[in-house]
């Protein structure tokens, strides 16, 4: 039945007064005056997320439903919330095959990367009516999800913006004596130093380590070499800033951290636990994470195996000074819904709910008796609660911080969000035509074979040229065009 059709007799259905469900795990959306569902008769609502698995992580899960259903009851809105695993294999790549292919369904689900070829398909749903009638979501939005939202409205992600920060053990850190230098001029030259002076102390077998990427570098390094959005002009023309000379700069200064000893020399096959384990056990002395909570995740392990805290490093300067380009053509994660979802407004109930003050004390907070105990009308936390992480809206925003006894973020979780607001930069970027991501595809792969053989020595830094022809005639010359028309 086309959506139309659908929402004609769902209207027809309410003015007559009906309600209808079928089942306990079958229920049909029923929306009245009162709210979403009935008592004994709520809507099932499916949810997908990476890393939230009823499987590995039942009983906090459970409770976790259970106490979001009981909240969500108190405004009138009655859900059965069903948190789903996701396919096995990597969940940016597997996750949206699955969708497209109907071997998952979820009413909401979260991408991490391949949402735009579903979008451009009609499979996600455009959120813009909804967060346009919204309270709780409207009150928590930072800017620059309201601009990705406007340039794309089918994936929302209520988040500090997404910046890759550096961190070291503070302990090390203070025993370097190029540490003060580099604070009061960070340059390339300076991180350099430290580097090397973390090499030859013998602290660390690397002193960089990353995730079988240069993203995590990048955001130190690009805003020094001059790469300081994805698309630049260079010569006259708007192109890819991958392909250009402070690309080649930059390329050529990894090469030589990676030749030195001072890059991981196994970053390739690192990935985020491998890259992780190395930075908690010593062997790797510098990583980069995001601001907010997932440096507030490395500081509470680093504290709890080596008993330290960590520092956060300012971005390299040079040509600019600024940690990676935000970017707000798109979110590059978040949560989007399910195009053909029969629940749609119970799926929202669900996301405003959790930006509300309720959902934002258990998204936050965790579980009362575990991450937290009530004391005299305060929030307490426990031992437990650094385990927690948010399964929806990552962000502080809507938290009321005077009911909370103890750090719901470390201070060098605080610092992380302080320095990317203190070295933000935009991102100029464009959303290409469904007929030219195939080219974008295939430029991006040649870019990560020439850029890792230039990195670890099995090209030289000359080879780079011979990659831009290539890039070139693989669609760069063809997308320059675009950008042309558009920018």
């Amino acid at each position: 039945m086309k959506k139309k059709q659908i929402a004609v007799v769902l209207m027809l259905l309410l003015c007559a007064g009906f309600l209808f469900a079928a089942g306990s795990k079958e229920a049909v959306q029923v929306s009245t005056s009162a709210g979403i569902g009935a008592p004994g008769k709520p809507v099932v609502v499916t949810y997908m997320c990476k890393d939230v698995d009823p499987i590995t992580d039942g009983q906090q899960l459970g409770m976790l439903e259970k106490a979001i259903e009981e909240g969500m009851a108190k405004e009138g809105n009655y859900v059965d919330l069903v948190i789903q695993s996701s396919p096995t294999g990597s969940y940016a790549t597997v996750v949206p095959i699955a969708f497209r292919t109907a071997q998952i369904n979820p009413d909401l689900i979260y991408f991490q990367g391949n949402d735009q070829p579903l979008a451009q398909e009609g499979l996600l749903e455009d959120l813009t009516p909804y967060v346009e009638k919204s309270k709780n979501i409207k009150a928590i939005m930072p800017d620059q999800t309201k601009a990705a939202l406007a340039n794309y409205p089918y994936l929302m992600w209520l988040a500090p913006a997404r910046v890759q920060i550096p961190v070291m053990r503070s302990d090390w850190f203070a025993q370097m004596k190029s540490g003060k230098a580099l604070l009061s001029d960070p340059t390339v030259d300076n991180y350099y130093a430290l580097f090397k002076e973390l090499k030859t102390s013998g602290l660390a077998k690397w002193p960089i380590t990353t995730d079988g990427g240069i993203l995590k570098l990048d955001s130190v390094f690009n805003h020094a070499f001059g790469i300081t959005a994805t698309i630049v002009k260079e010569n006259g023309k708007w192109v890819y800033s991958n392909a250009t000379e402070a690309s080649k700069a930059k390329l050529a200064f990894y090469a030589k951290l990676y030749k030195d000893g001072l890059l991981d020399n196994e970053y390739v096959t690192k990935t985020w636990d491998t890259m992780e384990q190395a930075f908690y056990e010593g062997t790797a002395g510098f990583v980069s994470g995001t601001a907010g909570d997932v440096v507030n995740v490395y500081n509470n392990k680093m504290k709890e195996t080596q008993g330290v805290e960590l520092v956060v490093l300012p971005p390299a300067k040079g040509v600019s000074q600024a940690y990676q380009s935000i970017d707000v053509t798109k979110e590059s994660r978040g949560f989007a819904m399910n195009a053909d979802s029969k629940v749609k407004d119970a799926a929202w109930a669900l996301l405003e709910f959790m930006a509300g003050p309720e959902g934002r004390k258990l998204d936050k907070l965790g579980l009362e008796g575990i991450h937290y105990t009530v004391e005299g009308g305060k929030y307490v936390l426990s031992e437990q609660f650094p385990s927690w992480w948010a399964k929806f809206w990552p962000t502080m925003n809507g938290l009321d911080l005077t009911q909370v006894v103890g750090d719901v973020l470390s201070p060098a979780a605080i610092d992380s969000l302080n320095a990317a607001a203190k070295y933000f930069a935009p991102d100029t970027n464009v959303l290409l035509p469904e007929d030219l991501l195939p080219l974008k595809d295939a430029m991006d792969k040649l870019y990560r074979e020439y850029s890792t053989d230039i990195i670890r020595g099995l090209r030289p830094i000359s080879d780079f040229d011979e990659f831009v022809t290539k890039w070139n005639a693989a669609g760069g010359t063809k997308i320059s065009e675009y950008f042309a028309t558009v920018l």
